[in-house]
């Protein structure tokens, strides 16, 4: 798929004495334009939607930083990427390197300990984002405090020395990252450096100071400092246990490391764009909402738009948009989850109703396949020895958020949804390039067939779900693939409740 080559095991940065962040020049950032690009306001990026390579580049990161490491991230699972991931911030904390991390507070309480432990580190600092007030019988604050907590910061973050970050779809969780025994869900983050990625740190910062984050002690308590060895102990034994790993990691950085210098970084204009965290308490207008800024970034459609939602629910309004852009001629081309493979359902009944509307008006409608082949082992299975049971294929979702409107990309974390909209915060990068929309355009050309049914109406104006196997044959579906009649029914009653609002 798009840029399946390219990682961010990128040559070692530094921050000059002067304040001012540079990497260092090597490899395909040895170029002596940089600094001049830099200068002109320009970016670096490398979209990174094969999942070895996204989990690598936030490792890469961390490994490399010299002075500070921020993230933040709405979900951040107990399970082996997000062990993996605390285990190298606690490395990069024990040589120096000062870490701050902000969790939203929807994450549960599974991680706790591993936070407690952290929390003792001089160099480890760890925040939860609008907390729960019952953490432990949460249901108590969906009936007196509803209100707030189903505002969510759904950011996805991590920003090395001020200078070089990471944003996109993918929270840190195995099934984020083809690790997961369940499913795994298609995801895109985009790698950044330069303009865009100070504009990040000044979000961050705007996030971390902002009173709805809260120290996690204040919530969860303070560790004793024998934690903090215990967990250390811990670490260091699982990475003993998988000693493939190292070499794995080392063996596949030289491997990358060639393929990037086949191909010249990217510069562009590009603008990272976030809600202000005052949204959270329905206090942000204007500038600090997200969607105002991508539409005095990236204006109105003129001729082509490309709109790839794990979560897509339209609305009147929007539906109403996309077909007048239809009608008046414009490429207009949309990716959602199937109802088989959406994992949450009643979003699926809510975009549902509008699926023959927006074909009527000569929309492009996809919807992702619950199962994709899988033909080679993933990273994790190569570096662990485990085995994913999934017999050549893998249940699968899709979860990126991305589009392109002439010549203009998105990447981030951001749904065409009333939730990202309205409810939570959310954050993305804002790219200027012409040959970034063309290499999406090109992938979504090559690979839609293969990865998700596209609807069409019949003759008698009901929607048809079109299959292309890979032997050429095509199967045709008159309801949702892979649905049951009872599941169909309950999707037309849910639509009738007047909660779309929340979806």
């Amino acid at each position: 798929m798009l840029f399946i080559w390219m990682t961010a095991f990128l040559p070692q940065y530094s921050s000059a004495s002067q304040g001012n962040n540079i990497l260092n020049t090597s490899n395909w950032l040895n170029d002596p334009s940089a600094k001049e690009n830099i200068e002109q306001g320009l970016t670096a990026f490398v979209p990174l939607d094969d999942a070895f390579a996204s989990i690598a580049s936030r490792i890469h990161l961390i490994r490399k930083a010299q002075h500070t490491i921020d993230l933040q991230y709405y979900i951040w699972n107990n399970d082996y990427v997000g062990q993996l991931m605390l285990k190298e911030l606690l490395k990069a904390a024990d040589r120096g390197v000062k870490i701050r991390l902000i969790i939203d507070d929807q994450n549960g309480n599974k991680l706790d300990p591993t936070l407690r432990a952290l929390s003792q580190h001089p160099n480890f600092q760890i925040k939860l984002f609008n907390p729960y007030q019952f953490r432990h019988f949460r249901v108590l604050d969906y009936l007196f405090r509803l209100k707030q907590i189903n505002h969510r910061m759904h950011n996805k973050l991590i920003i090395a020395d001020d200078t070089i970050a990471v944003t996109g779809g993918r929270n840190i969780s195995s099934e984020y990252f083809d690790a997961s025994y369940k499913f795994q869900f298609t995801d895109l983050d985009i790698l950044f450096y330069g303009t865009a990625a100070d504009q990040a740190e000044r979000v961050f910062k705007e996030f971390w100071n902002n009173s709805l984050s809260v120290p996690s002690h204040q919530l969860i308590g303070k560790g004793k400092a024998k934690q903090l060895v215990e967990l250390r102990q811990a670490y260091e034994n699982i990475g003993n246990s998988y000693s493939p790993t190292e070499n794995r990691i080392n063996e596949a950085q030289n491997e990358l490391n060639e393929a990037l210098q086949l191909r010249p970084v990217q510069w562009a204009k590009a603008y990272f764009v976030a809600d202000h965290p005052d949204k959270i308490l329905d206090q942000a207008s204007d500038q600090g909402l997200i969607y105002n800024q991508m539409i005095e970034i990236m204006g109105y459609p003129k001729q082509h738009m490309e709109l790839v939602s794990a979560y897509f629910v339209p609305t009147d309004r929007g539906t109403e948009y996309l077909s007048k852009l239809s009608q008046q001629g414009m490429k207009v081309r949309v990716l959602t989850n199937s109802f088989a493979a959406n994992d949450v359902a009643i979003v699926h009944a809510f975009y549902a109703q509008y699926r023959k509307r927006l074909l009527e008006n000569g929309v492009k409608l996809y919807e992702f396949k619950p199962l994709l082949e899988r033909t080679k082992p993933t990273w994790y299975e190569k570096l662990t020895g485990r085995v994913i049971p999934a017999k050549g294929k893998s249940s699968s979702s899709l979860h990126a958020k991305f589009f392109d409107i002439d010549g203009k990309v998105f990447i981030g974390s951001f749904n065409f949804d009333p939730r990202s909209a309205h409810l939570n915060t959310e954050v993305g990068l804002v790219v200027e390039s012409d040959e970034l929309q063309n290499e999406i355009t090109e992938t979504l050309d090559q690979y839609l067939p293969q990865v998700a049914y596209e609807l069409k109406l019949n003759e008698q104006g009901n929607i048809n779900w079109i299959e292309y196997k890979s032997d050429g044959k095509t199967v045709i579906y008159n309801d949702d693939p892979d649905t049951t009649k009872f599941q169909r029914f309950m999707m037309k009653i849910v639509a009738f409740l007047p909660i779309e609002w929340m979806m």
